[in-house]
C-alpha cells in the first residue's frame, strides 16, 4: 500500500486484520497517543488521535470497512496517489514500545491464568519438601503459617511474572507482527472462552447459594444436623417413681412387676408400707425411662386378709405367677403427674 495512507495503516494492522486485533491495537495506541500524555507535543497528539478515531470508526463497522476495501482497491488499481502522504503524523512503528510488543505483551499475559496456580502448588511443594528434611523450619512453617501463605503468594506472583516475561521475549524473538496479530486474536477468543465460563460458574454459584438460603434448604440441613447431635436432642423421660399411699390403717408390703421400653420383665419388692403413710418406691424403677411402662402390682396385708392385685395395661385378661401362685390382676390404671410419679391408693 506504499503511497496509499489507510486506516489500516493508521492503526498499523494488516487488511485481514480480525476486529479483536482491530480493538487492541486502537486500545493501545490510542493509550500511547493521549494528549494528556504527550503534553510537550499535544498539537501532534491530538491530530493522530482524530486519525485513530477515524480508522477506527471506520473499520469496527463492517459497511463502512467493505467500502473503505473497495477504495483500496480502486487506488491500486489505478496506480495512483492522493498526495496525503506525510501530511499527518502517523504512530510511530520504529519506537521500542511498538503494537508489536503490544500483541506479545497481551498474549504472554494469558499464561497468568494457567501459571499462576501452577506456580503457587509448586512453591508449596517445594516449602512442604524444605520442611520435611529441616524441623526447625517445619516448626516455623506451623507457627508462623499466615506469613508463609504471604511468602508462598509472593513467590508465585514473581515466578509467574517471569515465566510471562521470557515468553514474552520469545514471541517477540519468533514471530513477526502479522503472525502475532493472529496469535493474538487467538488469545482473545481463548479470553472470551474463559471470562464466559467463569461468569456462568459464577452464576450458577451464587444462584445455588440464593436456592440454599432463599428457599430453606439450609434449615432443613441445620435440623438433620441438629438431629445428628446429642446436646440438640431432647431430654430423655424422667425417671419412674411409684407412690403408694396406705389408707388401710394396717401395715402392708408391696412388690411391682414391670415391662419397660425395649426391656424385659422385672420384678421390685418387697417393700413395707406403714398404716396411713405414702412412700415413693424407687428401686431399679428410678433407672427406667417410664412412657410406655406397664405395671402389674400386688399389695397385702401382713397377716394376708387383704390383697391388692392390679395391672396398668391394655390386656383384657392378665395372670402372673407369684411366689408359687398363679394370680390374676385386673386393670387399674395409674396416674401419673407432670414429675413423672406414678399415684396409686390403697384402701381397706
Amino acid at each position: 500500500m506504499a503511497g496509499i495512507p489507510t486506516h489500516y495503516d493508521t492503526l498499523q494492522v494488516s487488511e485481514n486484520a480480525s476486529e479483536e486485533v482491530i480493538r487492541g491495537a486502537y486500545r493501545y495506541l490510542s493509550q500511547k497517543w493521549h494528549p494528556d500524555k504527550n503534553p510537550d507535543k499535544s498539537e501532534e497528539a491530538r491530530r493522530v488521535m482524530t486519525r485513530l478515531n477515524e480508522a477506527y470508526a471506520v473499520l469496527s463497522d463492517p459497511t463502512r470497512r467493505k467500502e473503505h476495501d473497495a477504495w483500496i482497491a480502486q487506488q491500486r488499481a489505478a496506480s495512483a496517489s492522493d498526495g496525503r502522504q506525510g501530511a499527518d503524523p502517523q504512530p510511530d512503528a520504529g519506537s521500542p514500545d511498538t503494537l508489536r510488543d503490544y500483541y506479545a505483551s497481551e498474549i504472554a499475559k494469558g499464561r497468568n491464568f494457567w501459571v499462576w496456580p501452577l506456580a503457587f502448588i509448586g512453591c508449596s511443594i517445594v516449602l512442604g519438601v524444605a520442611a520435611g528434611f529441616v524441623p526447625a523450619l517445619d516448626r516455623s512453617v506451623k507457627e508462623f503459617r499466615f506469613v508463609v501463605l504471604i511468602f508462598l503468594l509472593s513467590s508465585a506472583s514473581v515466578v509467574t511474572a517471569s515465566i510471562r516475561d521470557k515468553y514474552r521475549a520469545s514471541l517477540l524473538r519468533q514471530n513477526e507482527t502479522r503472525i502475532l496479530e493472529q496469535r493474538y486474536t487467538e488469545h482473545m477468543r481463548q479470553k472470551t472462552v474463559r471470562q464466559v465460563v467463569i461468569g456462568v460458574a459464577g452464576v450458577l454459584l451464587a444462584g445455588g447459594a440464593i436456592a440454599y438460603y432463599g428457599m430453606g434448604l439450609d434449615t432443613q440441613q441445620n435440623l438433620l444436623q441438629a438431629a445428628r447431635h446429642d446436646d440438640a436432642r431432647p431430654p430423655p423421660a424422667k425417671a419412674a417413681v411409684l407412690t403408694v399411699e396406705n389408707a388401710c390403717g394396717r401395715a402392708l408390703r408391696f412388690a411391682v412387676h414391670y415391662l419397660p421400653d425395649g426391656g424385659a420383665w422385672r420384678t421390685e419388692g418387697w417393700w413395707n408400707v406403714d398404716p396411713m403413710s405414702s412412700t415413693a418406691l424407687r428401686g431399679d424403677l428410678g433407672q427406667v425411662a417410664s412412657s410406655n411402662t406397664i405395671f402389674y402390682y400386688y399389695a397385702e396385708t401382713l397377716d394376708r386378709k387383704t390383697v391388692w392385685r392390679g395391672r396398668d395395661d391394655d390386656e383384657t385378661d392378665a395372670t402372673y405367677a407369684l411366689e408359687g401362685r398363679t394370680l390374676r390382676f385386673d386393670r387399674v390404671r395409674l396416674e401419673r403427674d407432670a414429675d413423672g410419679r406414678y399415684q396409686l391408693k390403697l384402701t381397706c
